[in-house]
């Protein structure tokens, strides 16, 4: 979980707390999706900072297959919403990470180094633009050092795939996605794999 931005932001209507804050990217923040629900009284703030059962099912699915096949000697794999601090302002997670490990320093701070590869599903921030956002982060994280990010759209079953130099790819799940050098992701096959494509809503 990102650590919120000090103070509070100001918007036309309203005074938003910072504890609603999720990522900052660029100075701009982004909020938890349902944050509305808690000021308006409808939700509890801890009911919006979790996962949901399927982005949280699938970042486990996701990550245990690519750590299965990652090369331990050369990288380390985090999850459960690893912080990046890219610099003044810019403070985002990312929900699977591949780092070098001869980058790593492990501490109590945000990682300050881009993982090679990031994996994302679905968007967990309050907006009606989700393209922007994902567009937006994946530019940011790229101009930071990271080679290749993938996104996970559970909605629509696809997986964008953001690459340094590269066209942008939207593939179905069914087709194969190369995560890095022998890191391959069939993410329909995985979950066949795991018994839990018919668990899908």
């Amino acid at each position: 979980m990102v650590k919120p931005v000090e103070g509070i932001i100001k918007t036309r209507t309203r005074k938003i707390p910072a504890k609603y804050i999720r990522e900052v990217i660029n100075g701009k923040p982004y909020y938890y999706k349902g944050y509305k629900s808690v000021i308006n009284g409808t939700k509890q703030i801890e009911e919006i900072m979790g996962s949901s059962s399927l982005q949280s099912i699938m970042v486990m699915i996701i990550g245990f297959f690519i750590k299965s096949h990652l090369n331990k000697s050369k990288y380390v794999l985090a999850t459960n919403e690893a912080g990046l601090h890219l610099g003044h302002k810019n403070n985002i997670s990312t929900d699977i990470g591949i780092f070098l490990k001869e980058k790593v320093v492990l501490n109590d701070k945000y990682f300050e180094i881009a993982p090679e590869v990031a994996i994302e599903v679905d968007v967990k921030i309050e907006t009606d633009k989700d393209l922007d956002y994902v567009f937006s982060k994946s530019e940011e994280m790229m101009n930071f050092g990271t080679e290749r990010i993938l996104w996970v759209i559970t909605k629509h079953k696809k997986t964008f795939v953001f690459s340094k130099n590269e066209t942008t790819q939207i593939l179905d799940w069914n087709k194969d996605v190369v995560v890095m050098e022998r890191v391959v992701l069939n993410i329909h096959d995985l979950l066949e794999e795991e018994d839990v494509n018919h668990l899908l809503g």
